[in-house]
């Protein structure tokens, strides 16, 4: 069980900017977006064992996924979905015991305003 006030190691993934085919209006349907995406992998403290970058939380993984993988996606309406993806990938990584997301729509208010969705989940035991 999770103990979100107990010592924990949390890697962080800032700013991923990844331009994705999102939104549930019609002009958006036109051409991609560029989004921000931030990701934190937690585990307890004392489960890093090893010396080795094997052992550790893994953000290149979760780079690639978003820089790659997410380009070619098929258009996707919810910023829901997008997040919940991504919850998903992060948690087929056993050594991830939570983890955070947050997807930031850049473009679309014209800089005025920006929404986000945030993502926070436990692995299930």
């Amino acid at each position: 069980m999770w103990d979100h006030l107990g010592s924990h190691h949390c890697l962080a993934l800032r700013d991923v900017r990844v331009a994705v085919r999102l939104g549930a209006h019609a002009h958006e349907r036109a051409a991609p977006q560029t989004v921000s995406v931030d990701v934190e992998l937690y585990r307890h403290h004392g489960r890093f064992v090893g010396a080795s970058l094997a052992d550790c939380l893994d953000y290149e993984r979760v780079f690639r996924h978003l820089t790659y993988t997410w380009l070619q996606r098929p258009h996707t309406e919810l910023l829901e979905e997008l997040a919940e993806e991504l919850v998903r990938f992060c948690l087929l990584d056993a050594r991830v015991e939570a983890c955070r997301v947050v997807i930031r729509k850049l473009e679309i208010y014209g800089g005025r305003a920006v929404p986000e969705i945030t993502v926070y989940r436990l692995r299930e035991r």
